[in-house]
C-alpha cells in the first residue's frame, strides 16, 4: 500500500470527475465553507472509499455526484457529461435502507425499473430476483420491510440500487447502523458483488478498518472546508478479511492520516 499527495488518475478512465469543486451554504446568520477546492478522479469500476473528520463534508461531496446539491464552483462530471441533478446513472445507499414499506422486496427492488418503458413486468420481476439471488434474499421475495433484519434490509436496498445498473454507486456509510456481526458478513458480500459487477463505487465511512477491508483508494479528506489530504492506494489482495493483520495495518496507517488533521469545532454529522 502507497500513500500520495494528491489524488492522481488511475489507468482506467475516469468515471466520475471533480474538478476545483466547492461548496459553500449561505444561510441567514452565516456562510459555511463545506468543500474545497477539491479535484479527484474515480476510475471505472474502482472502489474509492471516502474518510475524514465528523462534520467535514464527506456527505456534501457524494451528494454533489448524486445531484442533490450544486457546487458553488467547480464541476462534476459523470462519463465527462456535466452532473445537472440526479439521474439513473448513479445510484445511492443510506445509512438506512430506505425501502417502501408498503411494498414486498421483490417490488422494492423492480420499482427502479420501470424507468425502462420497453421492460416488460416479467422482465422487471426477472431482473428483481437475479439481484435478490445476488445478495443472497432469494425466498424473500415476497416478505415486507418490517419482517427483515437490519442486514437484510441493507441486502435489499443494494439490490434495489444495482438492479437497473447504474454507472455509479453511491454509498453514505450504509452500515453504520448494524451490528458489527451483520457488518462483516456485508463486508464479505460487498467485495464479491463488486467483483461480479465492477460498479464504480464512491464509498462514505468513519471506520478505518471498514476502509481498508474495502478499497481500491482510500481518500483522506481535511477538515471542514474538505480538502484531500492524501490518499493511500491499496494493494492488498481481495478478498480481504476484516481480521486480517494486513488490514489492520492499514486501517492504522489511514488513522494516522487522520489525526494530522484538526478536528472541526462543531462535531455532528456531516455538513
Amino acid at each position: 500500500m502507497t500513500a500520495a499527495a494528491a489524488a492522481g488518475s488511475a489507468a482506467a478512465p475516469a468515471r466520475i470527475t471533480l474538478s476545483g469543486v466547492t461548496k459553500r451554504f449561505i444561510t441567514p446568520r452565516a456562510s459555511v465553507d463545506a468543500l474545497g477546492p477539491l479535484t479527484l478522479d474515480v476510475a471505472e469500476g474502482e472502489f474509492v472509499v471516502l474518510v475524514g473528520p465528523s462534520g467535514c463534508g464527506k456527505t456534501t461531496l457524494l451528494n454533489l455526484v448524486a445531484g442533490f446539491e450544486t457546487a458553488t464552483d467547480g464541476e462534476v462530471r459523470v462519463d465527462g457529461a456535466p452532473v445537472a441533478g440526479p439521474g439513473p446513472d448513479r445510484a445511492m445507499i443510506f445509512q438506512e435502507s430506505a425501502l417502501f414499506p408498503w411494498l414486498n422486496i421483490e417490488d422494492n427492488v423492480a420499482f427502479g425499473l420501470r424507468q425502462h418503458a420497453r421492460m416488460s413486468a416479467t422482465e422487471r420481476r426477472a431482473v428483481a430476483l437475479e439481484y435478490l439471488r445476488l445478495v443472497h434474499l432469494e425466498g424473500f421475495e415476497h416478505a415486507f420491510v418490517h419482517e427483515l433484519s437490519g442486514g437484510m434490509k441493507q441486502r435489499a436496498a443494494l439490490a434495489r440500487a444495482l438492479a437497473p445498473r447504474p454507472r455509479a454507486l453511491l454509498c453514505d456509510e450504509p452500515f453504520g447502523s448494524l451490528d458489527a456481526l451483520t457488518r462483516e458478513r456485508l463486508y464479505a458480500e460487498l467485495q464479491e458483488l463488486h467483483a461480479r459487477t465492477r460498479r464504480t463505487t464512491l464509498f462514505v465511512t468513519h471506520n478505518t478498518r471498514e476502509a481498508a477491508c474495502l478499497a481500491d483508494r482510500v481518500v483522506v479528506l481535511t477538515s471542514r472546508p474538505a480538502t484531500i489530504a492524501s490518499v493511500l492506494a491499496v494493494d492488498l489482495p481481495r478478498p480481504r478479511n476484516f481480521y486480517d493483520p494486513r488490514v489492520s495495518e492499514l486501517a492504522g496507517e489511514i488513522l494516522a492520516h487522520l489525526r494530522a488533521e484538526p478536528t472541526p469545532s462543531n462535531g455532528g454529522r456531516d455538513a
